[in-house]
């Protein structure tokens, strides 16, 4: 009979088949969603389709490609008859909505009888009234029933992998009593396996319509759109080949490695990867707004309240790395994204990040990554011969500098002499806050955040967990849920996103170098942002 969807408040497990289940056909390697309709509840039917055995079809599709299906199912004695009811969506980052919807199928009579009355269109050719008032229905025509959507988040999904909820359904010409609203329970699995297959750049342009640069280094970015959903992405160049020097495949698989088992909604996220034999495309969230460098460099030393909102969200994906081992290694204004109009920040750029275990932890020893500007003492002692292990610690440096040149506008070690000047500054950890005017203004709380960020043993340095504790950045949770409705930002002010839209410039001249490895920091500086 095959499993049963009940039209009534009553629904029993033990009427589902799972062997009558089956789809699709073979996509070994492929990224699915997978869909299944598990019971209903006050979907009364009766009352449209009347007693008796009636015919339909329930079609499933979505908006993020161009799959779709459509099965037969049947009704009888108030309950609905399902052949399947697993639907599997080939997608490495569904994105939209997935949209049910039930139909009366009103099949032609079988077998069918060759007479005056059943030849086609006789009824109407001979009926008084002509085919206006004929009361037959064509044998194409479907009455779409009742409609369900479901809507379907890839960071929620990535997340989570399994999610089990119930759905309101929309039946036309029903008046639902109170409390009885019909509703659908519905579980989505998502198979997240991102292709590495070796695919010509043909792949991406077939797909994906390619169009502005939005960034470039070493790795050049550019904006993409999805030529079927219209979205949006931005895809990663990833050379592997650098100034005629081959990059370690293990540095190049790093950051995918790493993308891929991460989910955040203050980290940007990987979709999907393709490669040749120069290339591997990384297709990525897109993230419209400005880098914190720009924004920076357009209006200025931001007020302390600003610099505690950003901190929040950002802390917060640093937080959720290092409880799962993972440290960036390159914190700075030019990795962090600002969508002041929806009000997100974004963590972006997995080049120089690294994955420490207990394993690893001796192959880390002596590692030197990051930015020079932004690395802690024990990174640059590392340039000098040294071993040390440079763990969470080093992000906990980067914040606190990144916090400092955000209130004053200058680097906390940057004396004005020479660039090996500062570096024998920052492994002093010489620093105060008379660098400017601004500070005066700054509360103590906020230069106590910086000073417990700046400390020379990494040991003694707070972790982000304590940091977000702190009494400025708990006084600055507060303001935030209290921001006004019609506010654009808690980042910014209104007069402040208005003078970045006017300012906004796509392309700095004056970027600082990412090293993610000992090749690019030799290699004359060649960053991989």
């Amino acid at each position: 009979m095959g499993n049963k969807w009940s039209a009534t408040p009553s629904f029993t497990s033990e009427i589902l088949n799972d062997n009558d289940d089956g789809e699709p056909p073979d996509i070994s390697g492929e990224s699915t969603l997978t869909v299944t309709v598990m019971e209903s509840k006050h979907l009364k039917l009766d009352t449209v389709l009347g007693s008796g055995k009636h015919h339909g079809l329930i079609r499933v599709v979505n908006t993020f490609n161009a799959q779709c299906y459509t099965k037969p199912l049947k009704f009888d004695n108030q309950a609905w008859f399902m052949p399947k009811r697993r639907f599997v969506f080939v997608s490495s980052d569904p994105e939209g909505e997935i949209r049910v919807s039930l139909s009366q199928n009103h099949l032609p009579p079988l077998p069918a009888v060759p007479d005056a009355l059943t030849t086609a269109g006789s009824c109407c050719e001979n009926h008084p009234h002509g085919s206006e008032n004929c009361g037959r229905q064509s044998p194409k025509e479907k009455v779409v029933l009742a409609k369900m959507t479901v809507p379907v988040s890839f960071v929620e999904l990535k997340q989570a992998k399994h999610i089990d909820r119930w759905y309101d359904v929309l039946v036309p010409g029903i008046t639902n009593q109170p409390g009885e609203v019909p509703q659908v329970r519905v579980s989505l699995d998502f198979n997240y396996q991102p292709s590495r297959a070796i695919l010509s750049v043909d792949s991406l342009m077939q797909k994906y319509v390619i169009e502005d640069t939005l960034g470039a280094g070493v790795s050049v970015v550019k904006k993409a759109v999805h030529k079927y959903s219209k979205k949006p992405y931005a895809v990663k160049y990833l050379q592997k080949t650098v100034k005629g020097q081959n990059i370690p495949r293990t540095a190049l698989d790093n950051e995918i490695e790493l993308l891929r088992t991460i989910s955040h909604p203050n980290i940007v996220q990987l979709y999907e990867t393709m490669e040749d034999q120069t290339t591997i495309y990384l297709i990525m969230e897109y993230v419209k707004g400005s880098d914190l460098f720009d924004i920076s460099d357009i209006i200025g030393t931001l007020r302390p309240a600003s610099v505690a909102a950003l901190l929040l969200p950002l802390l917060s994906a640093l937080s959720y790395l290092h409880s799962r081992g993972i440290v960036h290694h390159d914190i700075k204004p030019e990795n962090i994204i600002i969508d002041y109009s929806q009000n997100t920040l974004k963590l972006i750029d997995f080049g120089s990040a690294k994955l420490l275990t207990a394993s690893n932890a001796k192959s880390q020893e002596g590692a030197v990554s990051g930015t020079l500007n932004y690395m802690a003492p024990e990174v640059l002692m590392n340039m000098r011969g040294a071993r040390n292990l440079c763990d969470k610690a080093v992000d906990v440096w980067s914040i606190g500098v990144l916090t400092y040149i955000l209130l004053s506008g200058v680097h906390p070690f940057d004396s004005g002499k020479s660039h090996e000047n500062i570096l024998n500054r920052i492994i002093a950890g010489k620093f105060d806050f008379k660098s400017g005017p601004v500070w005066s203004k700054v509360p103590k709380e906020c230069k106590d955040f910086i000073k417990r960020c700046l400390l020379i043993d990494p040991k003694k340095r707070s972790t982000v967990v304590e940091l977000l504790k702190h009494p400025w950045l708990v006084a600055a949770k507060v303001p935030q849920q209290q921001q006004p409705t019609g506010k654009r930002s808690s980042f910014l002010s209104d007069e402040e996103c208005d003078r970045i839209v006017k300012e906004k410039t796509f392309h700095s001249t004056s970027r600082t170098n990412t090293m993610g490895s000992l090749l690019e920091l030799f290699n004359d500086g060649v960053s991989r942002s």
